[in-house]
């Protein structure tokens, strides 16, 4: 596998919705906008698979293979112009068939992304809350769950963005229980308020679930001042809620982690690689341009081809920004972390994606989308890229002034792995200890370094 050289020079990438536009310029920009950010967010290995999927939808796209040139007395009837790709052979008569060019396309089902800039694509919003939202869907995880934090996303975007209001659009789109924190807080969202136990169903999420998983359920009834049958019923509403709303649009579990980006000392100095080997160079397949160019081609079958070339452009030149934007945001942010690549992991040194975008000349949402989904391998082992800017971010601090996200995750899964396996730790209980450690968080956030340590919930880690 060979891997490219990062930190190319070039513009890089820029989202964004300029306030001179008109709506529907802005409705136009949405679909282009979208794929742009959906594909600088894509580690390698999804970007790949993304890519097959538009060879397979696309027939006017391909695989540029390496030329290799045949003798003359080598030519076969495979190399002469197909008549029914636009060569100069003769052309299909009146009444005769030519290329089923629409039956060609497969259907590549719908991403989760896409079914949600579906709904925006409907409403009038202005450029900050469009920016907002279009980052927020895009930092959805599979479950449809939104882990950012509303000071975390106004670290990227800035200040000025309106968060609130955002994930208020986001709850109303389909999906429901889409961005909500977590599974519960999926599965709450999804409660009619018009049912008549509305309310009981949501004390039953809220505290309950504890008792339930240990199947005590005259306990949970007696607790809800309930009878068994109506906690039944409870039971039987509860496992109709979704504890998941973006799990229906994944099709494949997530293949084994490999690494994006690979650094190397070499003679005395760093070299950052990213993986180019194994995306596939793409082009126009020329037949099907010979097509949509001559006037000869029947119209709709003309204004059907320049559609799908303009797809396959916008999608080359999306990888391209990709890679090159990538390439940059790596070589900058490695730069500043010299100490972390010879010492180790422990040496990371505070680091906002600010001063990367400053650097690079881009905007630092652009940095939060390139860095997204991707790894690094080092001398110290396999790390997600975005815990290179965790050095940075002090969270729980009182008066030492803050600890990183690195530092935290590597308590929880301490406190967690001296824990009694048969009376394991709640998250609330993880929350207590750290304070004793002068680390103070809130226990959803407990919970978020757990799940991002795979740490399973109290419940799974039980040992009977």
């Amino acid at each position: 596998m060979s891997w490219t050289l990062a930190g190319n020079q070039g513009s890089g990438m820029s989202f964004g919705i300029r306030l001179g536009q008109t709506q529907e310029q802005r409705q136009l920009m949405l679909p282009k906008m979208l794929q742009a950010i959906e594909i600088l967010q894509l580690s390698t290995q999804a970007l790949v698979a993304r890519i097959e999927k538009e060879l397979e939808e696309n027939p006017v796209l391909e695989v540029e293979e390496p030329k290799v040139e045949k003798e003359p007395e080598e030519l076969g009837a495979e190399d002469l112009p197909r008549d029914d790709l636009g060569g100069e052979g003769p052309r299909p008569g009146p009444g005769e068939e030519g290329p089923d060019l629409f039956g060609m396309i497969a259907t590549r089902p719908e991403t989760l992304q896409e079914h949600l800039m579906k709904q925006v694509g409907l409403l009038e919003l202005d450029p900050l809350e469009l920016e907002t939202l279009t980052f927020l869907i895009g930092s959805l995880d599979p479950n449809g769950h939104l882990r950012m934090e509303e000071r975390e996303v106004l670290s990227i975007l800035g200040e000025g963005a309106p968060f609130q209001k955002a994930l208020e659009i986001l709850h109303s789109l389909d999906p429901a229980g889409i961005g909500r924190e977590g599974p519960i807080e999926a599965m709450i969202a999804q409660i009619d308020p018009a049912w008549e136990d509305a309310a009981l169903l949501r004390r039953l999420l809220e505290e309950e679930l504890e008792e339930l998983a240990k199947n005590r359920h005259p306990k949970v009834a007696a607790r809800l001042g309930i009878s068994l049958d109506t906690l039944q019923g409870l039971i039987e509403t509860f496992r109709g809620l979704d504890p998941a709303p973006g799990r229906a649009f994944s099709r494949n579990e997530p293949p084994p982690i490999v690494p994006d980006v690979v650094v190397r000392l070499e003679d005395g100095a760093w070299q950052y690689y990213l993986d180019d080997a194994r995306i596939p160079p793409l082009r126009l397949r020329p037949e099907y341009e010979r097509l949509a160019k001559d006037l000869r081609t029947k119209g709709e079958t003309r204004q059907f081809l320049r559609s799908r070339i303009q797809s396959a452009r916008d999608l080359m030149r999306a990888v391209e920004q990709r890679q090159e934007t990538l390439g940059r945001v790596v070589r900058a942010a490695l730069d500043r972390q010299i100490p972390f690549l010879e010492k180790g992991k422990s040496f990371l040194r505070p680091m906002k994606m600010q001063e990367v975008a400053e650097a690079v000349g881009i905007h630092l949402s652009t940095v939060s989308r390139a860095i997204a989904n991707k790894y690094v391998q080092t001398d110290w082992g396999l790390f997600p890229l975005r815990d290179l800017f965790d050095g940075g971010r002090t969270v729980g601090g009182g008066d030492r002034g803050g600890d990183s996200r690195i530092s935290i995750k590597e308590k929880v899964k301490k406190i967690i792995a001296a824990e009694d396996p048969k009376n394991p730790l709640s998250d609330e209980a993880v929350v207590q200890a750290l304070e004793k450690e002068g680390v103070h968080i809130a226990r959803r956030t407990v919970a978020k370094y757990r799940s991002e340590c795979n740490i399973p919930s109290r419940w799974r880690r039980k040992k009977h």
